[in-house]
């Protein structure tokens, strides 16, 4: 059998041990004593025997090992039975049995823990305990029962006792490997999860070893409390949390909820027990003092479980519960998005119009730019108004504050010496006051526009500044250059997107329309009409789609370098008045994106120019590699130019343009050409800028 049939077999056969698993619960329930409280000899049994069969089913559905899951299924298997077992059996026999069967699955399911846990810590790479320790372990796990079964075979009355000692070294070791293992992992990766294991173990294991094992050695007769149940349910739902946790609520969360309901429900259930002691000593009702503790514990653990559910239920409908608040978590997100290729202060204006329009009781909303001359231009209309003297005296001069006019509000975002940008508008009515989550939502749209307001206003002043040195200086810093291209790479991307995602479209959508006035249409002229309108939509679509590709051409990352020029090559070809020689090299791949946009730019402005200027019969171009580095040789048989007149500049269109690029990437940019003898260019790139390294 190769692995994946043996892997098949075991699924199926921990499968099997499930569904075994519940014949074998009812047989245990009907064996059980009839005397006795019914939900604690019954009931709480047999749910934490479904418990822990429901997430054995679970886990096995899941069909993962990777972090335990497999030897959990086990585990819950054995365990499940744990609870039917205790308790069980009406004759000598079969309680015999059932004790025997009950030590077998308690020691069983230990060992079995420590595998899991095992599985689970070696996954996120931490130790729990060392391969040799498991196994010497679970060798004297086996070894005990082995003595405790042939001890009951020749009538050793004490053999089982030797099983309860085991339980108790095997609970305190686990406990002990938790300890430690917390101690020496102070990650603060691992210190949250190593904590739970460390409690959950704790609570678990601490009440059965304290009233219910140790009573065992001490009366030599197994002692087993019903209501120790509730504790060592802790045991297979604190293994399953483990292995699942990406699955299931951050503990933290589920910590601190618990702790809220619990701090709420612990002085009204006080309150009620001293009301109920009240009406007790008026002898309204019978009542012993114990029964004054009882209804406490009971009040409060019905008040903690309605506030927790009434939590889980707040959090599960909120959606519908608060319709409004999700709007306006979704209209920040929105905003965000709306805002990112905005580089406008108009646009900027329209999308927050329609943002408070849409999620707050206003009207009007308008961003305005306010000078000194007490005159506001609104920025996204084009309109202008007189402000009143009580409105300017109004809004101060603090960023970000609500204030109050006539019959709206006033927002200033940004002020200089000579103008204020402010949102203004109108309560929409009836008005009506801001609720709290309205508040905090216009803080964080406040704060989010006064972060694009003031980038923009940086970017401008930064670029006149560039402009101004530009013109004074020799030569342009490289790192200004390559910020500046990639400026112009952005701004070439966002128009392209703007060209494809609204003109193309639209005049796409217009030959979808022309189709069937074209086929429905009875005059042979009007048909043909609409025929021939199509054809030059659908034409001016091509010369869109050029021109988008020409703008930023994403296909070079998809192809590759050399298979886009060959490309470029071909259109040049069908276009140009000369006959281009083109020599690539077959090797250019793996480089760095800027340098590859930055080639295809260079070639193409070089034969954009070559065909709109140079008059030329003849251009010749290559790109090698050689020694280390790469060349690009471009020479036309054109009228040349005058390269005294090349200076610097920010474009990038042009020669001007090219140097930028060239040299914005460390490349050497070498012109050389007189009138009439045509152009030759040389640049060269080392393989450190081609590959970026």
């Amino acid at each position: 059998m190769n692995a994946k049939s043996i892997n098949l077999w075991k699924r199926w056969l921990r499968l099997a041990c499930l569904c075994a698993s519940l014949p074998a619960s009812i047989v245990l329930l009907m064996v059980r004593e009839t005397s006795g409280n019914p939900v604690f000899n019954y009931g709480l049994p047999y749910v934490s025997f479904l418990f822990c069969f429901g997430l054995g089913i679970y886990f096995w559905s899941i069909n993962q090992s990777e972090k335990g899951e497999q030897r959990l299924v086990i585990f819950l298997t054995g365990l499940s039975l744990l609870w039917l077992t205790g308790s069980a059996g009406r004759t000598d026999l079969e309680r015999l049995v059932c004790r025997d069967l009950y030590l077998i699955i308690y020691l069983t399911s230990l060992v079995l823990s420590m595998r899991v846990l095992k599985k689970f810590f070696s996954y996120w790479g931490v130790v729990w305990v060392s391969t040799r320790t498991e196994i010497s372990v679970a060798a004297c796990a086996a070894l005990t029962l082995v003595s405790v079964i042939a001890g009951q075979c020749v009538g050793l009355a004490g053999a089982w006792l030797l099983a309860i000692v085991a339980i108790t070294a095997l609970m305190l070791f686990i406990i002990i490997c938790a300890i430690r293992t917390l101690r020496r992992y102070d990650d603060a990766a691992y210190t949250p999860m190593l904590q739970v294991v460390t409690i959950g173990l704790l609570f678990a294991f601490i009440p059965n070893l304290i009233l219910s094992v140790v009573p065992s050695l001490v009366q030599n007769e197994l002692v087993v409390h019903s209501r120790l149940d509730i504790f060592l349910l802790i045991w297979p739902l604190l293994l399953s949390y483990l292995v699942n946790s990406n699955r299931f609520m951050d503990v933290s969360f589920v910590v601190t909820h618990v702790a809220y309901c619990a701090l709420i429900a612990a002085p009204l259930a006080v309150l009620l027990g001293v009301l109920f002691h009240v009406v007790a000593e008026w002898n309204m009702v019978a009542y012993a003092r114990s029964d004054v503790y009882r209804f406490t514990i009971a009040s409060f653990a019905a008040l903690f479980v309605i506030f927790y559910i009434k939590q889980y239920l707040d959090y599960a409908l909120r959606k519908r519960l608060y319709p409004k608040q999700q709007d306006v978590e979704t209209s920040l997100n929105r905003f965000l998005q709306w805002i990112k290729p905005d580089s406008d202060l108009s646009d900027v204006g329209r999308i927050i119009k329609r943002e408070m329009e849409a999620c707050l009781p206003v009207e009007q909303v308008g961003l305005s730019r306010v000078g000194q001359e007490e005159r506001s231009m609104s920025l996204h209309e084009e309109k202008a108004y007189q402000e009143s003297e009580r409105d300017l005296n109004q809004s101060q001069d603090e960023l970000g504050k609500l204030f109050m006019t006539l019959d709206g509000f006033r927002i200033i975002l940004s002020k200089s010496a000579h103008w204020k940008i402010v949102i203004d508008g109108k309560w929409a009515m009836p008005r009506r006051r801001l609720n709290p989550d309205e508040r905090v939502w216009l803080a964080t749209l406040i704060n989010y526009a006064q972060m694009v307001i003031e980038n923009l206003s940086n970017t401008k002043e930064m670029m006149e500044k560039l402009e101004e040195t530009s013109l004074q200086a020799v030569s342009v810093p490289l790192t200004i250059k390559k910020m500046m291209l990639r400026i112009s790479e952005r701004e070439r991307w966002k128009l392209s997107r703007k060209l494809h995602d609204q003109n193309m479209q639209d005049q796409l959508d217009i030959a979808r329309q022309l189709d069937p006035w074209g086929t429905h249409a009875e005059d042979p002229e009007t048909k043909a009409l609409m025929v021939k309108f199509r054809e030059q939509v659908l034409d001016s679509v091509y010369v869109l789609r050029q021109v988008i590709n020409d703008l930023h051409p994403e296909f070079i990352y998809r192809t590759g370098l050399r298979k886009a020029l060959m490309e470029l090559f071909d259109k040049v070809n069908l276009r140009a008045d000369f006959t281009l020689q083109a020599t690539i090299d077959e090797h250019l791949e793996g480089f760095q994106r800027d340098w590859e946009i930055a080639v295809y730019r260079v070639i193409q402005e070089l034969l954009n120019n070559a065909r709109k200027h140079s008059r030329a019969r003849q251009v010749h171009l290559s790109l090698e590699k050689e020694n280390g580095q790469f060349t690009l040789i471009y020479a036309d048989d054109g009228v040349g130019l005058d390269v005294s007149k090349i200076g610097q500049s920010f474009g990038t269109m042009g020669f001007p343009g090219m140097i930028g690029r060239v040299e914005g990437l460390g490349g050497r940019f070498n012109i050389s050409s007189e009138k009439g003898n045509g152009v030759e260019v040389t640049i060269q790139w080392t393989n450190n800028e081609a590959y970026g390294g």
